[in-house]
């Protein structure tokens, strides 16, 4: 379990590094504020960032080392650079199931979830995929996972500006909702006799994952209405989450249009 954040479940985040700031900038799934720099930097990645952000009528302030410091909560890797950014694509469960309705009954729609991954980077890579390969989105609980934080943008190299952030106060809670809604609900499982590659993507789908150590939880093993494992030629328990999370992402997504 993730350790209770105070800020869990907030649009407005803290964004460092050149790399993902400038993709908030670009996105129009973000919302930049704010733009700090550490004073006395005349890099051109400074210059740029100075740029887009005075151009978009952005505030853009010089502030110490120790101030960035503080900002960001990451001096090791925020290179002197840090925004404050509205995310715009969260959106709740029953909202986005409720857009599925009338005209949009007829578009598929496919789903990603995680169940006790808690490392941030790993969290940020299968986000990486889910825009990728195109799914409708993320299923996030408020629990079992961090929030969207400085280091878990960094590690989807700007995707999460881009992925549809689907909120609900738990997993269980969500993937119910889902299932009323008529999505089947397909676990990855190591144990599995089913192959997910010997699986058709169904109409409406929510895909979930477990962490590497422990699988999917008992409660949701209980929930889910297929498990499916990847197969492996050699002898290997399991895949990194990140890994295992593309490769049903790029099974699954078929190019579908994201939501928002």
């Amino acid at each position: 379990m993730t350790r209770r954040d105070l800020h869990r479940g907030e649009t407005l985040v803290t964004v460092f590094g050149h790399h993902p700031v400038r993709e908030a900038l670009r996105s129009k799934g973000a919302e930049v504020l704010e733009l700090r720099l550490v004073a006395g930097s005349g890099a051109k990645e400074y210059r740029e960032l100075r740029h887009d952000a005075t151009t978009l009528g952005i505030a853009v302030a010089e502030i110490s080392r120790t101030e960035m410091n503080a900002y960001t909560g990451a001096p090791r890797h925020d290179q002197g650079i840090g925004a404050r950014v509205r995310l715009l694509r969260v959106i709740e469960t029953e909202i986005f199931l409720e857009n599925l309705k009338g005209k949009n009954a007829g578009r598929p729609a496919r789903v990603m979830a995680l169940d006790g991954v808690t490392n941030s980077q790993n969290v940020g890579m299968v986000v990486r995929s889910v825009v990728g390969a195109g799914l409708s989105g993320m299923l996030w609980p408020m629990v079992g996972q961090p929030w969207i934080n400085g280091l878990l943008i960094r590690a989807a190299a700007g995707s999460i500006f881009e992925c549809p952030i689907i909120r609900c106060d738990s997993l269980v809670l969500g993937l119910a909702a889902f299932q009323s809604a008529g999505f089947s609900c397909l676990g990855l499982d190591s144990d599995a006799p089913s192959s997910l590659f010997s699986m058709l993507p169904t109409h409406r789908e929510v895909y979930v994952l477990g962490s590497e150590s422990a699988g999917m939880s008992d409660e949701i093993q209980s929930l889910v209405d297929v498990r499916v494992s990847i197969p492996m030629a050699g002898a290997l328990e399991s895949l990194n989450v990140a890994v295992a999370a593309g490769l049903v992402c790029f099974h699954a997504g078929g190019l579908l249009s994201p939501e928002g």
